[in-house]
């Protein structure tokens, strides 16, 4: 190690500095740092007179870290250290210029590091990536540029380069990078095609997403519209590019361009046996999505899984749209059943394509089996998905579908086996549709049919469960205990009707904490709860010391709410969130926060409970001129709702969960008789006489009935292989002696229905 010790002579007229040089031949283990500091000499060399006006800042540019064994061999070399100290002292002039020399090549070699330095983040690279200690302390001049060279070497400027054409969304620039690389023999790895072939399957698509970042990089506009920078097109003229709303459209030359070279760099790709990931595969099906191959789309998904990789929802949606977009009902739940098979769970945008084809088709199961997927994975439906909703209850598919006669009895014990809201046994009814857009009242009457909407029960071992994963979790976050306590607290102090979050409340619509604010709520809490009592009031205990806590009055009521019982302050470094959302689980009470509970902490808990057990015991609030304004939870569950006589209620979603004046879809049979209760009694008598007759009914109506019911496997054709067979059965028997002429009296039908605003339906 060398180390480098300056000491101040005071001498007139002129000022020296002492250079106190001390090499060790063994470095000790605490010496690799960037700075270098004195250490106990070994072998001391005799001080060195350095004149002070031509080397002022040599003790800034020593502060430089260097390399130890290239300076220690240069610095023996050129200081002499094996000579005696009077040649030294006889030779202080030309021992002097050695040393200058010494100086002028550390700060030479120093420049050349910020040159290099400056080099690297041009590139892009981090700066965090420069300062590893171990690679400048064992680098050498050399090795130093050795390092820039790999810097600047092909492949990593490729990268760099393809990446800027990611942020500005160009195209046909990265093209041009990539015949450029084949060109010069370039390696690319999985990187470089995945940027490729991202930038090729979204301008095959039509629209190109530049990234946020780096707009000031995007190309320039002229008179709203982007000049294509590509020369080489087969016309050799300039096609235009619009940028609208952060999305650039591309021209049609520009999509048949990347779609071949898409497919050219996919079979490049393959041929050098680059590794896929989900990100290629799944460029390559936008790809083909782009040509209508759903097939071809499809292959891309199944190919994922004897690769190791998982599939996501964004893998499935060119198959899907594909198959939806030309009507393909068959191959579109294919898919969906592949989703389910894998894990991948479609979401309300997959749902809704997948319930357009069904409307288009006329596919009455399909159709139910969606509004019950709807129900419970998206509960409130957008806008655009009810006006599909709405177009299936207009249409004869769905005045034709149902049972006129029903066992109200069996769909009663349905209704209470779910927990209310829904019975999952088909259609109920026949004829026509009536749909109405109405709203809910505080009773949870339907304003416009006056059925009294459902509020779901929840499970209480899956309540147990939630509350048991939520302590486990934050068990795991917090530190020395603090959530255990926090239980044993709960147990001794509890139970509580009402759970306030406080850091919510107080900082309610200012940056500052104003505990008036959390008294305010907590005592018009107080006056909604039966029992009158506190509500828990959970806040971080920073929130209740400094200067402005100290305050009189804000003492004052952490004190009140110290002296109730009420306070909880969790520690530092802890999650308030954890605390008051374990507190409202474990005893099932209401929770007073504004708080969506949306971010990365709640996603922890999953999208099937949480979304349930939220809705019914999160109390929003806001503040008048007078007093807090509080939104309790709804009357009625706000979710697909069907009833017992067949009707169905449907939430539209709106910009505010807790919205009172929700939109519904009331929707109901026009005909009030057309459900009928099965009048049929069958004595016990009857029972034992046509036993045999009664156990074909009861097994023909549980298959029936099955074919209904949402699966959770995505099979629909092997439940109802039986009722098909009955059927065609009843089909051959029915149409055995019409005449060959079937389609006339079919449309003498429908044209009768339509003259007489009706549905004709055949009992038999």
């Amino acid at each position: 190690m060398a180390s480098f010790t300056f000491t101040t002579m005071q001498q007139q007229p002129t000022h020296y500095y002492f250079l106190s040089i001390t090499l060790c031949k063994y470095p000790s283990s605490a010496s690799s740092t960037y700075f270098l500091y004195p250490s106990p000499p070994k072998h001391q060399i005799p001080q060195l007179f350095i004149h002070r006006t031509r080397h002022a800042s040599v003790r800034h540019h020593f502060n430089a870290k260097l390399s130890t064994k290239h300076y220690e061999k240069k610095a023996r070399k050129e200081t002499g250290t094996g000579s005696s100290s009077s040649s030294r002292s006889s030779n202080g002039g030309t021992e002097r210029n050695k040393l200058e020399n010494l100086f002028s090549s550390v700060l030479e070699e120093k420049a050349e590091k910020k040159r290099y330095v400056k080099d690297k983040k041009k590139m892009g690279f981090d700066s965090s990536s420069l300062k590893s200690s171990k690679t400048m302390e064992n680098n050498s001049v050399v090795g130093k540029k050795s390092k820039k060279d790999k810097a600047n070497s092909p492949v990593v400027h490729l990268r760099v380069q393809l990446d800027m054409c990611s942020k500005r969304g160009d195209v046909m620039g990265a093209i041009q990078l990539y015949d450029k690389a084949i060109k010069e023999g370039i390696t690319m790895g999985q990187y470089h095609y995945a940027v490729l072939l991202y930038l090729c399957s979204s301008a095959a698509m039509g629209i190109v997403q530049p990234a946020k970042s780096g707009s000031g990089n995007r190309p320039v506009l002229n008179n709203g519209k982007l000049v294509d920078f590509d020369n080489s097109l087969a016309n050799g003229s300039t096609k235009p590019y619009y940028l609208e709303d952060d999305e650039i459209w591309v021209s049609e030359d520009v999509k048949k361009h990347a779609l071949v070279k898409g497919f050219e760099i996919y079979e490049t790709m393959c041929s050098n046996n680059v590794p896929m990931n989900e990100a290629t595969l799944t460029s390559v099906a936008r790809m083909a999505m782009s040509m209508g191959d759903g097939d071809m789309a499809f292959d891309m998904v199944k190919q994922m899984k004897p690769l190791g990789i998982n599939p996501r929802l964004r893998s499935y949606g060119p198959a899907l749209s594909v198959f939806c977009s030309t009507g393909d009902v068959n191959k579109a739940f294919e898919v969906e059943k592949h989703m389910l098979e894998h894990g991948v769970q479609p979401e309300e945008p997959e749902l809704e394509a997948l319930l357009r084809v069904s409307v288009e088709a006329g596919k009455g199961d399909k159709v139910y089996y969606l509004l019950h997927k709807l129900r419970t994975s998206v509960r409130k439906i957008s806008p655009s998905t009810a006006d599909i909703i709405v177009r299936w209850f207009e249409s004869k598919a769905a005045s034709r579908v149902g049972k006129r006669r029903i066992d109200q009895k069996l769909i009663k014990e349905a209704i209470e086996n779910a927990g209310g809201g829904w019975h999952g046994q088909g259609w109920l009814g026949k004829g026509k549709w009536s749909i109405s857009y109405t709203v809910v009242g505080d009773d949870a009457l339907c304003k416009c049919c006056g059925d009294k909407l459902a509020l779901i029960d929840l499970d209480p071992i899956e309540t147990e469960k939630f509350a048991e994963s939520v302590a486990s979790i934050a068990i795991k976050r917090e530190k020395n205990f603090s959530f255990q306590k926090f239980q044993k607290w709960l147990d001794y102090y509890g139970p509580f009707e009402a759970v306030v979050d406080a850091a919510n409340v107080g900082l309610f619509s200012q940056k500052r904490f104003m505990p008036s604010k959390v008294n305010a709520v907590v005592n018009a809490i107080r006056q909604k709860l039966p029992s009158r009592r506190w509500p828990l009031i959970v806040l971080h205990n920073k929130r209740i010391t400094g200067r402005k806590m100290d305050e009189p009055v804000n003492k004052a009521l952490i004190e009140k709410w110290k002296n109730a019982d009420a306070l909880y302050s969790t520690p530092t470094g802890s999650n308030d969130d954890w605390y008051w959302l374990y507190a409202a689980i474990k005893f099932k009470c209401l929770i007073v926060t504004n708080d969506e509970m949306r971010d990365h902490t709640f996603q922890l808990l999953g999208n099937e409970f949480f979304p349930k057990w939220k809705e019914r015991h999160q109390v929003h609030f806001s503040f008048s001129n007078t007093s807090p304004v509080f939104y309790m939870p709804p009357p009625c569950s706000v979710v697909i709702q069907e009833s017992e006589k067949g009707h169905w209620h449907i939430p539209i979603a709106s910009e505010l969960d807790y919205d009172s004046e929700r939109t519904w879809l009331c929707i109901r049979r026009a005909n009030s008789h057309a459900v009928k209760e099965d009048s049929v009694a069958i004595t016990e008598d009857s029972q034992s006489l046509n036993r045999n007759k009664e156990h074909t009914k009861s097994t023909t109506q549980t298959v029936v009935n099955s074919n209904f019911l949402p699966l959770n496997n995505g099979n629909y054709d092997k439940p109802r292989k039986l009722a098909e067979e009955m059927y065609k059965n009843i089909t051959s028997i029915s149409f055995a002696s019409v005449s060959s002429d079937q389609h006339t009296v079919l449309s003498e039908i429908e044209t009768a229905e339509m003259l007489g605003n009706c549905v004709i339906d055949f009992q038999i």
